[in-house]
């Protein structure tokens, strides 16, 4: 027994001498760059640093020794180097030395945030320091004032990158680079990074930043899918899939404004919401502001969406091809030095690629003949189905020249056109009646827009902007529905309309920044629209007007953090309408309080004005149509709102809880009424309110994510036509709107699927004459799988979507077109939305 014992306690001897000797600490490099030896003695012997990387690589180092501490292996790395080494409990500060500065010495935090790979700037980054929050402007310019402190924690994050995390000592003006998540994740050094990923929702009041690198991987056909992202989020309607404009908190048409590298897009009606009018191999980056935004943006009563195009890389060419069932898109990245790109994107649909659409005609039931027709009868209403196969095209171009200085400044010119042609003739004959409907609608889009940005050495920057963009649609449509046999009774109408809007405006912007964050806008302006209308009915010329609206417009936004948990934000708009001879004040406020570790408060107040919008218009049958007005004073009023935005998000973790309410109202709404036996022709003015509240919960885990939301609002209106004093439902109020999404990552497969539920719209209840109505909710689930793959330095990505997987039958908000036949019949004519659709697509990146 003695004899196993006395091994044994030897042995725990040992094992005490060791612990109770210290580590001996190897280092044996040659030329080595120091922050890479600093990451090998944290793997190596559990070192903790805090240290700025950037400047630690300049030095290179030469060692091959042991030593007997931390201490003493750090204080022999920087011993000729002008850097210091400080201790904080278990993490050591690597710093520069300290010069002897004046007393009142403040230090200057300012650069630009680019992507690392192709050296794009990334606009509207987030940045923190020292709990003191920054936001990059549209060029990734920042600058931040403070006193001098000992050591600076500097933090900056983007959708969809790695938050860049390091430790500054002292003033620095130097470029930021963030690596991306998504694209090429195997490229990625330091994998322990937090990401940013899908959304950022809860952070200010009304607004959302969306990371639009996840859209092609959510299901559709690939050239939608930024609005395929957008539509998933809450507060923006997406039941009816309306194409060609976008519908933010109970909007009308035309509220809401779009703009793609600061020119103004006024939308291409596209068949089956399948193409947007922003080419996604072109985006950077997409700002959501829903209400309550700030004095930067004007024109408009309803929401923005500010959408930057990409500059193109400055390294080496590159080419992206896009093939899908609709359309083949493709783009060119060329450096034209190491300071200017030019980048070229074309897409173009297949000439009779698209399936049959589904058309559906009803109509009131005939009590004498209850059993006419050789259809289905829902809810009182006989309908009649049959397909027909529309003629479609579509075709757009961008092309965009950037230059970059080495001081930061940046010239842009960035072109857009596009158009596209859809129409199709239908014939039907329904008990006894002969219904031929047909359609034919033209769309033409340009813009551009000159950008210039200059940062200054004090970190202030100006930036200036010329935009024009223009838009023409040219509709006809012919109805009839007559007696089959023997040509008795019947009506018949038809309809040619022109409408055109241009806009071109001209900005200065200059950026002051102040201490700890403080900071003021300067801008003024000058913006200008034309409008031409002209609508003939029967070949009589009903609507015929040109006119212009020149303004001119200056603001002022001062951004103020109070303490480390309050930012406020106050600012006001003035706009001079010369041709109404007024000036509008359009005053706005916005707070941001920190109320605990990841959670928010945020509230927002604002005036808004919109000068050119899109007037309404009701025929004698009741069919709705929209044609873009400039404001007159007389028979056209400019519109006003007033927005209140208040929420509570938290974020932590990768969840995310968010609820936010709004109340908007809106005066001023225009509706033309045309030969109605109710009312006298002519322009009715009116007012509406829009209430509710948008609830958001998202999980991030690891590389997969899923989202809900929900939305719950009520848009009403009033005009003096309405037999009673009450507001009535406005036609694209969506009482009820859920959203379901998810992603799934597995190795190289993404897997997704998202749902949508819609109550309905009111605009299409139809009463009968047993007074039942016709009103549909909608229901729509989507699913897809995206494989990603790399086959030499070839990037490429293939995947199959299938749209309405249940086939589902929905109603589009804006296809819905009334017939009189007789004075007790009715016949409607409605195109279905999407219905059962795979869609396959492949993508190569050389």
């Amino acid at each position: 027994m003695l004899r196993y014992l006395v091994p044994v306690l030897l042995l725990l001897l040992a094992f005490q001498v060791a612990a109770q000797t210290p580590e001996k600490i190897t280092v044996s490099v040659r030329k080595t760059a120091l922050n890479q030896v600093l990451l090998d003695l944290k793997e190596n012997y559990g070192f903790q640093f805090a240290y700025d990387s950037d400047l630690l690589s300049k030095y290179t180092v030469t060692v091959n020794r042991t030593f007997s501490t931390k201490e003493e292996t750090l204080k022999y790395l920087v011993k000729n180097l002008p850097l210091d080494v400080e201790r904080s409990n278990d993490v050591f500060l690597i710093i520069p030395q300290q010069e002897e500065e004046p007393v009142n010495h403040v230090t200057t935090i300012s650069g630009q945030v680019l992507e690392a790979f192709t050296e794009e700037p990334l606009p509207y980054s987030y940045i923190l320091i020292n709990r003191k929050s920054v936001q990059a402007d549209q060029q990734g310019h920042f600058n931040f004032i403070a006193s001098a402190d000992t050591s600076f924690n500097l933090q900056i994050s983007h959708l969809g990158f790695f938050i860049y995390d390091t430790l500054l000592t002292r003033s620095i003006n130097r470029k930021f680079y963030l690596t991306p998540q998504l694209e090429r994740i195997d490229e990625v050094e330091v994998i322990s990074n937090p990401i940013e990923k899908s959304t950022l929702i809860g952070d200010r009041a009304g607004r959302m930043k969306i990371n639009h690198q996840i859209a092609p991987i959510l299901p559709g056909h690939g050239d939608n899918s930024v609005f395929t992202l957008l539509r998933l989020m809450p507060g923006i309607l997406a039941a009816g899939e309306q194409s060609n404009d976008l519908m933010i908190w109970g909007a009308y048409e035309g509220h809401s404004k779009i703009q793609f590298d600061g020119f103004t897009l006024f939308g291409l009606k596209n068949f089956n919401d399948n193409i947007s009018v922003v080419n996604p191999l072109m985006v950077k980056n997409i700002e959501v502001m829903k209400g309550g935004y700030d004095a930067r943006y004007g024109g408009r009563v309803g929401g923005i969406v500010d959408i930057a195009g990409k500059d193109g890389t400055m390294l080496k060419p590159t080419l992206s091809v896009t093939l899908n069932s609709t359309t083949v898109n493709s783009m060119l990245q060329l450096p034209l030095s190491k300071k200017s790109s030019l980048m070229a994107a074309y897409r173009q649909t297949y000439y009779q690629l698209y399936d049959p659409t589904e058309l559906s005609l009803f109509r009131k039931r005939d009590n004498g003949n209850p059993g006419a027709g050789n259809g289905n009868t829902v809810s009182g209403v006989q309908t009649f189905n049959y397909a027909v196969k529309p003629d479609y095209f579509f075709r757009d171009a961008n092309l965009k020249y950037t230059f970059r200085g080495d001081d930061g400044s940046r010239f842009a010119v960035s072109l857009y056109g596009g158009g596209d042609e859809f129409k199709y003739n239908a014939e039907r004959e329904v008990s006894k009646f002969l219904i031929i409907r047909t359609e034919k609608e033209e769309n033409r889009q340009y813009g551009g827009s000159i950008q210039l940005s200059q940062p200054w050495d004090n970190g202030d920057v100006t930036n200036f902007m010329v935009a024009y963009s223009a838009f023409e649609q040219i509709t006809f449509e012919l109805d009839s529905a007559g007696r089959s046999q023997g040509g008795i009774g019947g009506a018949s109408r038809r309809i040619n309309s022109d409408n055109s809007v241009d806009e071109i405006r001209l900005k200065a912007e200059h950026s002051l920044n102040f201490e700890k964050g403080h900071k003021l806008l300067l801008a003024v302006g000058v913006t200008d629209n034309r409008v031409q209308l002209s609508r003939e009915i029967q070949d009589e010329r009903s609507l015929n007007l040109d006119n212009k609206m020149p303004r001119l417009f200056a603001y002022v936004q001062d951004e103020i953090p109070l303490f480390d948990l309050l930012e406020l934000k106050t600012g006001i708009r003035a706009t001079y309408a010369s041709r109404l001879d007024k000036i509008y004040f359009e005053p706005r406020v916005s707070a941001s309080v920190d109320i605990a570790e990841g959670v928010k408060f945020n509230a927002a107040w604002g005036l808004y004005n919109q000068f050119t919008s899109k007037t309404t218009l009701l025929d004698s049958s009741g069919n709705f149509a929209t044609f873009w007005m400039n404001a007159d004073g007389e028979h056209i009023e400019v519109l006003n709102s007033e927005h209140i935005v208040a929420g509570v998000s938290y974020n932590k973790d990768g969840f995310t809880a968010s609820a936010e309410s709004f109340y908007k109202t809106t005066d001023g709404l225009n509706r033309y009424f045309s030969s109605n036996r109710k009312f006298d022709e002519g322009f009715y003015q009116g007012n509406a309110k829009s209430y509710g509240i948008d609830i958001f919960v998202k999980k991030e885990y690891k590389r997969h994510m899923a989202w809900i939301s929900y939305t719950l609002s009520e848009t009403k209106e009033h005009f003096p036509f309405y037999l009673n004093e009450y507001y009535q439902p406005a036609p694209q109020q969506q009482k009820h709107e859920l959203k379901v999404a998810g992603i799934v990552n597995y190795k190289r497969f993404y897997f997704s699927a998202n749902y949508v539920y819609g109550s309905g719209f009111e605009r299409f209840d139809i009463e009968t004459q047993e007074g039942v109505k016709l009103n549909q909710p909608y229901n729509r689930a989507d699913a897809s799988l995206v494989y990603k793959f790399k086959p030499g330095k070839v990037r490429a990505e293939a995947g199959i979507s299938v749209l309405n997987v249940f086939n589902t039958d929905n109603i589009k908000y804006s296809n819905l077109r009334i017939s009189t036949i007789d004075e007790i019949s009715l016949v409607g004519i409605y195109a279905d939305a999407v219905p059962f659709t795979p869609a396959l697509f492949v993508k190569i990146e050389l």
